[in-house]
């Protein structure tokens, strides 16, 4: 895998959205207290690394982990216990 570290805001973002099953940013503003300037930079980052995609969904665009963000959690996390289906 060729990112193996991540800074902890976007691990955490990250992190959120897999253990939500997807997000959008209204939300993820208010959960990991992060200022929406830097979320959409940080969601920015993630979805150019390939770790997450986003959906246009209604009026918020709709994020998800990717199986390759899945497969870095687990990288992260190993006690995550991160499921996925292929």
């Amino acid at each position: 895998m060729r990112y193996k570290e991540l800074p902890e805001d976007y691990a955490l973002v990250l992190q959120q959205i897999c253990e939500d099953g997807g997000d959008n940013a209204n939300d993820l503003v208010d959960i990991v207290r992060v200022d929406r300037s830097r979320l959409s930079h940080i969601i920015s980052a993630l979805h150019h690394k390939g770790l997450v995609t986003i959906e246009n969904i209604g009026y918020e665009p709709w994020l998800t982990v990717s199986t390759k963000g899945k497969h870095f959690i687990k990288y992260l996390w190993p006690e995550s216990g991160v499921r996925y289906q292929y």
